[in-house]
């Protein structure tokens, strides 16, 4: 596997995924998900001139460097700098060839020389011959003596150093570049156009061929509406979209409906209400009320502690913007509450907002020609657009480039004037124009100004949604906050946005630091407008001229031609001078630090708040993969040899189809077992296996071949072993896809060669032992398959419908003393077996009746029976009581069978246990032939079995010998069964024939009836051994203890093993048979011979050898037989028996021919009847042949069994009932609810997570609310993880203190971490994976969420020195110890983790997934604390309480964040043991507000003082402690809020509002900071 990036070369199109015309958004979007990968990037841009000058986008460790121009930021060039950093090919073609040893992406700043192609090779294998290209000489000042020859093709160019000594014009450009005196290529350029030199004159003006947005360039047209470049706003409400090619349309706000949208441009990427705080600019916020009612944060920073790297507007529905007024709304109904909304259309750059008309909007005053049909009466009661939203953005608006940018015009025939207006116009023009448009439609000055209110928003950075410009559909809608004063007519004000209305428009302008604002040339669109307040307040409408509007037949400006150089090399150097820059480590955005002006206060620059290159989404990465699966496995296979081996022996699925969920459950929690005793310290040995043989890839590999009629076997097996070999290859890859972390490259198969001669061994030894031996009776039979089958290769159905039928058998019963004639009634519901009847039974013990029915003549049935019989055969027919009889007195008469025994003797009756009186007469029908008990009981009276059946399921000729044309080719379940019973209704025999509803087996593999059919095959003799292997299953531990009973019943009710199929994929049963007498030999001495045979040739030439090939035949047989009067047999083995002697891969080469038992088996519950039984049959066996069995062992130490996955009724999955789920949509998402208009993928650990979280002992419901479940406990976890990485992100470890010296905080939280992690590691080692995960949820959520991590931002955000030291190292032991407790269940997560973990943790610390369980206890049990843990009920009581009255107080008003309050509990003396509940919060007094995320926590005993109920309010609430009843007061601070921690502990009356004291904690840590830092 290669270790760099790899990226396509296309020209004129792009590189890789990057193409050209690509929005900057789009691109960085794709950058910022993949940060292993595009580890660094800088983004460079002119903060002067944003819209004049192109954005620079650096990816040093990648080699290349991306331009896009200013106004619209569309990649327009694509620059390759360092040619070794990146594999780079053109048609699949290497453009340098890369060392093998080089890393992925080197960290290495800059951009080191590196050599790139050569001529010859990119003019003879590439790109071919071309036109000569252009030369520049070297720059003077540089005393360089190279200039540089850019050779041209179209989309392409290349940059070669040529000595400028023998450059001439004259010259050949190809014998010179072919010359040592040319160098290999020192740069490349991707652009698009016919050649540089015509390409560079527009490079950044011209039209983009491409979409913006990389997900319309990868889609054809169909998939998505074609894209608006320009909104022409033609006043009036009228607003026409033109189009990149289709026709125009037109948005009349007031007419247009969501479904002409919808139409048009087609559904929005977004739909958001209005009461989502979203996209609302009409009301200021005081930054007091910041934090929400419900917050409950310690600092500043609580409001955002999380960066997410995705700033993907149209995907988000997170709050960034101020709260809308929704005065309108309350008064609205709740359906039209509900139905106002914004069509978000991200790709378009606008939002719609949907809602019910009002008033028109007027027209322009002056316009020269109407833009607008004739005014159409408007429906009130139905929803349109009544807003647009035209996004705007220029770099270092926020968020950065957060908005596809909208382009927009308003035209000088529209307004009248002799301009036009656009989104590239200053606004100070902007607004100039407008008002001179609008000045005559004001009686005054001040009436205009009263109209033109400009409205001050005191915004942070992450908070508005850039510059923008609304159109409305009144003049405007913000009458109600104009009437509150919220707007101020002059736009005075310190605030960082301004709103300025004009009728139907409004424009948001974001306002920069000062400095800029006296540089005229700096632009200040309204659109990504940056308008300084000097410029309103200055009154110069000519202040600020731009560039003119950004046409399609621009030219570009002089100012930009310096972004324009002749090559490549010299575009791509002009980046020095850029004045400003932004770093972006590891993908992640973050903004310049703002002037103080921009925030209440300035102290955001010492919050130290955190830092994590931690994504907050799972990415696919193949390094994280293999570093916690193969690496892992590797790493502790050979750095632990000693230690104790953990062997779990896999149960092999069959190498025939794609994977479902029984697999991943089954997979996955192997794989959390062998995790979990790696952390135990043991060596895990794991080597998958695969089941090769059998039917159902047989069957799958002739269809799949279209192979007909009768086909020679070795084609089969070719075919077979083909399909099973592509099956293993992508189930493999599946399986590691998973995480599943085992031994790949030994994997072993029951085709394989070894395997087969291990399985032959074990075969002889049974032989050996007298275990072997070939009889002739019934077995399950699929006519289908046309072969035998084992128990487990059923399947049951409860709605068979077969042909029952009541059939009477004449006999002759003394009755009152006189021989008389009867008939025995027999019922059956196999009417096909009739011909194979050799008798009849009953049982001694019941009472039997001779009836007289005058249809159906005498007769004899179970007396219990009678009035079903009567009821159902006899149709209610009217009879009498003859005699009474018991069976005892039966067993032994005789009956004849005048239909299929002619003339033949009479047959017995016989007892027998198996018959009953619950269904049927009382006496059973028996054919050896076609039942095990019916054979096994005519056994003993030697009767042998008869079936005149063929192996098609259709009757012979030996069925009804005096008529052998009624009955002979009748397939038995269908055509047959009717035969017979016309065949005993025509001898009067048959009394009454209906349909009967019943469970019946079926073939598992072609789900067709089967039959009970009596042929010659092999039995293995099991019932010698059941004792030996019922004993072995005593020291096994089976989970769920059900099993073992489950699989001793099993054992019970086996006394044979058919172990021989009659097909040809296999391994053989190596049996010779005589040609003439049909005799089979089969013995140890012939076994070890054919041994001998199949290691030399194989299994294949059992069956491609001559028949009369001598090798085959022992020497000791050729004395007894000519090799040609032998055949070999053609019966292979039953796969049971395959994968049952699979324990002999765990043998070593030479050693024990009984290997050690396994530690683990883990399989589904069905393989109670398979795989566990053959396991355990087969071992037990060879410990017979070997030793003799004096202490059976089983070939596993523990067993454990899972359930089947079901659907969420409950039901099978199947694909014909369309039920179906893949492992893949779990990790893709695809069944949840679209997240952001796209599928929220968690990977593989989501998939391993729903497993981990389900109950496995029993069958697994899979159900979306269990999925969404899962999803949101993995998001939480990765949000934990990036924030504890975060705050850790600059730990040293150089302050480790003592336990004792921690925090009673700390301590808490090192507490609780101690027993959860000791009840985790016990239900890990009880195997219950879903009670651990709920442990550590419960953990996640209680503990560590709502409690630790809310206390603890304190002190990381506002300390510094020890107290932080404190925070980051108890931060540091937690995440070491949920990383170990989520390793064997998440381990991506948590490899990505350690990837993104600070140098400290990976240089001092060990892997979470290669660290010791035990040695981790062992460290957490320090922190153990009995005191404290029987404290901590009084401190979750004391803050449950205080929760409850401080909502109360948020209802009421009062306080919005928790800090806002102070606390006083008050402890009552007159019951219970007051002292030590007293004494328990003494111990904690000082670090109580700590733990509470208050502002200050008072505990006083009995009466409070007077002053705390003079608050300005007070909330409180009653609770109890062991008897002793407290009051939890919460109460008005008396002391001002401190502007940096936000508590309420700073000096009152303090200078202005600006200028707020800080409070003590605040004041110490800023001087410190500030003697360390100057410059702060």
């Amino acid at each position: 596997m290669s270790k760099y990036l790899s990226l396509q070369i296309h020209p004129g199109k792009g590189l890789g995924f990057l193409v050209l015309g690509a929005s900057l958004h789009d691109v960085l979007t794709r950058l910022k998900a993949q940060p292993d990968l595009y580890p660094t990037i800088d983004v460079s841009y002119s903060r002067p001139h944003p819209l004049v000058r192109p954005v620079i986008l650096n990816l040093p460790p990648n080699g290349f460097r991306l331009r896009f121009d200013g106004p619209d930021q569309r990649l327009r060039l694509i620059e390759i700098l360092d040619f070794g950093k990146t594999h780079l090919t053109y048609k699949n073609i290497d453009l340098v060839k890369l060392p093998e040893e080089s890393t992925l992406v080197p960290l290495s700043a800059g951009y080191p020389s590196q050599t790139g192609p050569v001529f010859r090779h990119v003019y003879n294998r590439l790109m071919g011959p071309t036109f000569p290209g252009e030369y520049v000489p070297p720059n003077e000042a540089a005393e360089s003596e190279t200039g540089m020859y850019v050779l041209s093709y179209p989309g392409i160019a290349f940059t070669f150093p040529l000595q400028d000594s023998v450059w001439s014009s004259s010259a050949d450009f190809v014998s010179l570049l072919s010359s040592s005196a040319a160098a290999p290529a020192k740069s490349l350029a991707i652009f698009n156009g016919a050649s540089w030199k015509e390409a560079r004159q527009d490079l950044l003006t011209r039209p983009c061929l491409h979409p913006r947005s990389l997900a319309l360039s990868m889609k054809g047209k169909e998939h998505q509406p074609d894209e608006v470049e320009l909104v022409k706003v033609c006043g009036a409400g009228v607003l026409e979209m033109i189009r990149r090619s289709s026709a125009p349309f037109r948005i009349v706000l007031g007419e247009t409906t969501p479904q002409d949208l919808v139409a048009e441009l087609g559904p929005p990427d977004a739909i958001y209400h209005k009461n989502d705080h979203r996209l609302s600019i009409h009301k200021p916020r005081r930054r007091e009320q910041r934090p929400s009612h419900g917050s409950y944060g310690a600092s500043p920073a609580r409001i955002e502690d999380f960066l997410d790297a995705d700033h993907s507007s149209g995907h988000t529905t997170t709050d960034d913007s101020d709260v809308e007024d929704d005065t309108d709304q309350r008064d609205d109904d709740q359906g039209q509450a509900t139905a106002k909304c914004f069509y978000n259309y991200f790709h378009h750059g606008f939002d719609v907002f949907i809602s019910y008309p009002s008033n028109p909007s007027p027209p322009f005053p002056h316009a020269r020609s109407p833009t607008n049909p004739p005014a159409t009466s408007r429906a009130v009661d139905r929803l349109v657009a009544t807003k647009v939203l035209l996004h705007g953005n220029v770099p270092g608006s926020y968020p950065f480039n957060r908005y596809r940018r909208s382009r927009w015009v308003i035209g000088r025939e529209t307004t009248g004037t002799s301009v036009d207006l656009d989104s590239e116009t200053t606004f100070a023009k902007l607004s100039h124009n407008l008002r001179n448009i609008w000045k005559g439609n004001y009686a005054s000055d001040e009436a205009e100004k009263a109209a033109q209110h400009a409205i001050v928003l005191d915004r942070d950075w992450g908070d508005s949604p850039g510059s923008s410009y609304e159109v409305l559909e009144g003049w405007d809608d913000d009458e109600q906050n104009r009437k509150k004063g919220l707007g101020s007519p002059e736009g005075s004000g310190s605030g960082t946005t301004q709103i300025f209305g004009f009728p139907g428009m409004l424009f948001e302008v974001l306002k920069t630091d000062a400095d800029h604002a006296r540089d005229a040339s700096a632009p200040s669109t309204c659109q990504l407008s940056v308008l300084l307040k000097d410029y309103w307040a200055d009154g110069d409408p000519e202040y600020g001229k731009g560039p003119t509007c950004y046409d399609r037949s621009l030219v570009i400006p002089a100012e930009r031609t310096n972004a324009c150089a002749k090559t490549p090399q010299d575009f791509c150097l002009e980046v020095k001078d850029i004045p400003y820059q932004l770093h972006i480590p590891s993908a992640s955005i973050h903004m310049p630090n703002p002037t103080p002006k921009l925030f209440s206060s300035a102290w955001a620059s010492t919050v130290l708040l955190p830092k994590s290159s931690f994504p907050p989404r799972a990415l696919p990465n193949t390094n994280y993969l293999a570093r916690c699966t193969d690496d892992l496995y590797d790493w502790q296979r050979h750095a632990r040899k000693s230690a104790t081996p953990f062997v779990l022996h896999d149960g092999p699925p069959f190498a025939n189809g794609p994977l479902h969920l029984g697999h991943a459950v089954n997979k996955i929690l192997k794989d959390i077992i062998c995790r979990f005793e790696l952390s135990r310290g043991k060596r895990v040995q794991y080597v998958p296996g695969w089941d090769c043989h059998g039917l159902p890839i047989e069957i799958k590999a002739l269809e799949k071949q279209k192979y007909n009629g009768s086909i020679d076997p070795i084609q089969v097996r070719l075919a077979a072993r083909l399909l099973a070999s592509q099956a293993i290859v992508e189930q493999r890859d599946s399986f590691r896809q998973w995480g599943i972390m085992a031994d790949w490259d030994n994997a072993w198969k029951t085709m394989d060669p070894d395997f087969e001669l291990r399985q032959l061994d074990v075969f002889k030894s049974m032989i050996k032992a007298g275990l072997i031996h070939r009889r002739f009776k019934p077995v399950h039979w699929s006519p289908s398959s046309r072969t035998a089958l084992a128990e487990a290769e059923l399947e049951y159905r409860e709605d068979h419908r077969s042909t029952a039928a009541y059939v009477k058998y004449p006999m002759e019963l003394y009755l009152g003393g006189k021989l008389s004639i009867v008939h025995a009634l027999v019922w059956t519901t196999t009417p096909w077996t009739l011909p194979a009847n050799r008798a009849i039974a009953v049982h001694a013990d019941l009472n039997y009746c001779v009836i007289d029915a005058s249809k159906y003549g005498r007769l004899l049935v179970a007396k219990s029976t009678l009035e079903d019989v009567v009821k159902v055969a006899l149709n209610g027919e009217d009879y009498s009581i003859i005699d009474n009889l018991l069976g005892k007195d039966l067993v032994g008469q005789t009956y004849h069978d005048p239909v299929f025994n002619v003339g033949g003797s009479p047959r017995p009756i016989f007892h027998a246990t198996f018959v009953s009186d619950s269904t049927g007469t009382g006496l059973v029908h028996l054919a050896p032939g076609h039942g095990m008990e019916d054979y096994e009981l005519c056994l003993e009276y030697g009767i042998s079995a008869f079936a005149p059946v063929n192996n098609v399921g259709r009757f012979t000729s030996l069925a009804l010998p005096t008529n052998p044309s009624a009955l002979e080719g009748k397939f038995v379940l269908g055509e047959g069964s009717q035969a017979v019973l016309e065949v005993i209704r025509s001898k009067g025999l048959l009394v009454d024939a209906h349909m009967y509803t019943h469970k019946y087996a079926y073939d598992w593999r072609t789900k067709q009836p089967i039959i009970q059919r009596a042929t010659e095959q092999w039995f293995a003799d099991v019932g010698r051994i059941q004792t030996s292997a019922l004993e072995s299953l005593k020291k096994v531990n089976f989970v769920p203890t059900s099993g073992k009973e489950r699989l001793e019943s099993f054992i019970r009710h086996r006394r044979e093993w058919c172990i021989s199929r009659q097909r040809a994929w296999g391994v053989p049963i190596p049996a010779l048979y005589h040609k003439e007498s049909g005799k089979a030999i089969l013995t140890a001495e012939s076994m070890d011979h054919i041994i001998s045979v199949v290691k030399n040739r194989g299994t294949d030439s059992w069956w491609s050898d001559p028949e009369d090939d001598p090798q085959w035949v022992a020497p000791a047989l050729r004395s007894e037989f000519h090799p040609s009067e032998l055949r070999r047999g053609r019966d292979t083995m039953d796969v049971w028996f395959d994968s049952g002697t699979s324990w002999t891969q765990l043998m070593r080469p030479g050693g024990d021919p009984i290997c050690p038992p396994a530690d683990l088996y883990l399989e589904g519950t069905d393989q109670h009847r398979g795989w566990f039984q053959s396991s355990l049959l087969t071992y037990i066996a060879r410990q017979t042949t070997e030793s003799g069995v004096h202490n059976p062992k089983a070939p596993f130490k523990t067993l454990i069994t899972h359930g089947f996955v079901l659907d969420e009724e409950g039901r099978k999955m199947s694909k014909s009932v369309g039920n179906v789920t893949s492992p893949t949509e779990i990790m893709t998402g695809s069944r949840l609810p679209l997240v952001r208009d796209r599928a929220d993928a968690m990977g593989p650990d989501a998939l391993r997570l729903w497993v981990a979280s389900s109950d496995y002992t029993s069958d697994i419901k899979l159900n979306v609310e269990a999925l969404k479940s899962t999803n949101v406990a993995l998001a939480k976890y990765r949000t934990l993880v990036k924030f504890m990485l975060g705050a850790t992100h600059d730990f040293t470890g150089s302050m480790i203190v003592d336990k004792s010296d921690l925090q009673i905080i700390h301590q808490i939280a090192l507490c609780q971490l101690q027993h959860v992690f000791d009840r985790t590691f016990e239900l890990y080692k009880r195997h219950e994976y879903n009670k651990a995960i709920s442990e550590i949820n419960r953990y996640v959520a209680r503990d560590l969420s709502s409690f630790y991590l809310e206390t603890v931002k304190d002190c990381l955000y506002l300390e510094q020195g020890e107290v932080r030291a404190q925070a980051q190292l108890t931060l540091t032991v937690i995440l070491q110890g949920l990383q170990t407790m989520l390793g064997p269940v998440t381990p991506l997560l948590v490899e990505e983790a350690w990837a993104h973990s600070p140098k400290y943790v990976t240089e001092n610390l060990p892997h979470p997934l290669r660290m010791r369980w035990d040695i981790q206890r062992k460290h957490l049990q320090q922190f153990n604390d009995t005191q404290l843990e029987k404290d901590l009920p009084a401190i979750h009581g004391a803050l449950a309480a205080i929760q409850k009255a401080s909502e109360r107080a948020r209802a009421r008003k009062h306080m919005g964040s928790s800090l806002d309050c102070y606390v006083m509990l008050q402890v009552e003396t007159t019951c219970g043991e007051w002292e030590a509940v007293a004494d328990c919060f003494d111990r904690y007094l000082s670090e109580l507000a700590t733990l509470f995320v208050v502002s200050k926590v008072n505990v006083h005993i009995g009466q409070a003082p007077l002053h705390y109920w003079q608050a300005g309010w007070m909330e409180s609430e009653l609770f109890e402690l062991d008897g002793v009843k407290l009051r939890a007061h919460v109460y008005k601070p008396d002391k001002a809020k401190c502007p940096r921690c936000w508590k309420y502990l700073a000096p009152v009356g303090f200078g202005s509002e600006d200028e707020k004291a800080l409070c003590q904690r605040c004041t110490t840590v800023v001087q410190q900071l500030t003697r360390t830092n100057p410059d702060l």
